[in-house]
């Protein structure tokens, strides 16, 4: 009778162990007002810490009397908001870095706005040992702009409203992003629409007049010649990409593969239990 190999067999054992036992990241991508607050309280997810960087931006804030209207926010403020988001980046990138090396498993509630930083941020949690998930929720560029407008004001000023700007563009970021996130993740990947019921507008110009216009910050620093320059390319590379999207079957084929929560919770049950 061979003789048994207990190193193998424990070698084996242990890296079983540590397959079952490795820690689950799960990326959310959205943009502002998408809903994935509300999408994530009707899921079960097995009691996974969330992290969101817009606790400590908003308790920053608070403690700088600055008020969480964003998107009125006077010159003054609008300094104050920068450094204080840039302040809350820098604890918050140290939250992360504390939960990756407890080897805790947690959920980003974030935007996902970027995919250089999404695609690095997943090599260095696979590489710290975790299986990595992303949760993209997707909304019509008005119902993003119209909760974003309102939230300060239902939330009786505890919740920021950001300038409307930042929202139009991190939407038009994120929606980019889903054919490359669907790529990147493969199985690990599940969308879900949170799409206005009502009728919407398709327009852009009739968006940005009735949801930016109104908003558009005032007392700014005059832009030199070069600067106008490169405004202007930029608003004109991000119209086109807007209408684009706001075309008919611009995000068509991100609505036909997204799936109800229930499938959604489903898949992430099967991701955090595997």
């Amino acid at each position: 009778m061979d003789d048994f190999n207990y190193k193998k067999y424990i070698a084996e054992g242990r890296l079983l162990k540590e397959a079952v036992d490795a820690p689950k990241a799960i990326i959310l991508a959205g943009a502002p007002g998408a809903g994935k607050g509300y999408i994530l309280k009707g899921l079960d997810l097995g009691g996974l810490k969330v992290m969101n960087i817009d606790s400590i931006f908003v308790d920053m804030l608070k403690q700088a009397n600055v008020s969480l209207d964003l998107k009125n926010a006077t010159p003054e403020e609008r300094s104050i908001q920068a450094k204080s988001m840039s302040d809350a980046n820098k604890q918050f990138k140290g939250n992360i870095v504390d939960i990756i090396a407890g080897k805790e498993s947690f959920i980003l509630d974030g935007t996902a706005a970027s995919v250089k930083n999404t695609v690095k941020l997943k090599d260095e949690l696979e590489e710290a040992g975790y299986e990595v998930f992303m949760l993209y929720v997707y909304t019509d560029l008005e119902r993003s702009l119209r909760q974003n407008q309102d939230r300060f004001e239902k939330s009786d000023g505890e919740d920021r409203s950001l300038p409307p700007a930042i929202v139009l563009r991190t939407w038009n970021s994120v929606t980019k992003n889903y054919e490359p996130y669907k790529n990147l993740f493969g199985n690990n990947f599940v969308s879900v629409a949170n799409t206005l019921e009502d009728e919407k507008l398709s327009d852009l110009e009739a968006i940005v007049d009735k949801y930016l216009t109104p908003f558009r910050p005032t007392n700014t620093k005059p832009k030199d010649d070069k600067a106008k320059a490169r405004s202007a390319k930029a608003k004109a590379q991000l119209d086109s990409e807007l209408n684009a999207l706001l075309a008919d079957g611009g995000v068509k084929d991100i609505i036909d593969t997204s799936v109800s929560k229930e499938e959604a919770q489903s898949k992430i049950k099967a991701f955090i239990n595997g």
